[in-house]
């Protein structure tokens, strides 16, 4: 069976009840670019059982992150999360928040402590917020950075990395840390983590192009059927 096909049997086999009332439950979606182009959102709705039931409603923001980090050069700089997510949470009231955060959030370069530090206490942060608008929490780890074929480049000043020139071992050292971290997360206020690193990683070959950061439809078509494998819809 094609993946796409896969999709929509999966989407049509989800046993979704009617709601008491005609309101829709509200899902945010809020990220970084991956999320701003919309590629695994659109393939959630293609279900006329979840359009029904559910509004999808994409806040993905290119290059943001919850870390309030930006490379040295960035201009302007990163984006931050932090910044816009009350006005988010203001718009509506979400029944679910899914967060969708990492690729950015070590600027490319080598591991770094007080980075991957920046990175978690902006989860945490993120997800109290959340919480308090009375929101479940979905977290999904960020999809991979492919270093394939990368001509080595260790041993520079942190600051010279960036999304123009990458560390070469940014997805092995660094975001496969971050993943890591978001699968295992505990916190009384996420529902639910879900792994979307290794399966996009094991499609590899169809879910990136020569952009590195950005997976292709194909890709995207593996997020969403991650989240639908993973995800109750029935208890949401």
């Amino acid at each position: 069976m094609k993946r796409r096909d896969f999709l929509l049997a999966s989407l049509a086999a989800l046993s979704i009840p009617a709601f008491a009332n005609s309101n829709k439950k509200k899902i945010a979606f809020i990220g970084d670019s991956i999320t701003a182009s919309g590629g695994y959102i659109d393939f959630l709705r293609e279900n006329p059982q979840i359009s029904a039931h559910f509004d999808l409603v994409n806040f993905g923001k290119s290059s943001e992150t919850v870390s309030g980090l930006s490379e040295a050069f960035h201009d302007p700089k990163r984006p931050y999360l932090f910044d816009r997510l009350d006005s988010i949470l203001a718009e509506d009231h979400f029944d679910v928040c899914f967060l969708y955060y990492g690729i950015n959030d070590a600027i490319y370069s080598p591991f770094d402590k007080k980075r991957f530090k920046a990175y978690k206490k902006g989860i945490a942060k993120a997800v109290k917020i959340i919480a308090k608008t009375g929101a479940k929490v979905i977290l999904l780890t960020p999809t991979p950075f492919m270093e394939t074929d990368m001509k080595p480049n260790g041993g520079l000043p942190l600051d010279s990395y960036s999304y123009k020139e990458p560390y070469y071992k940014y997805n092995s050292e660094v975001i496969s840390r971050y993943a890591a971290f978001i699968s295992t997360y505990t916190n009384k206020n996420v529902l639910k983590t879900i792994d979307t690193y290794h399966p996009v990683l094991e499609n590899a070959t169809i879910s990136f192009g020569q952009d590195r950061i950005h997976p292709l439809p194909a890709g995207h078509r593996v997020i969403a059927e991650t989240i639908l494998k993973n995800v109750n819809w029935n208890s949401l």
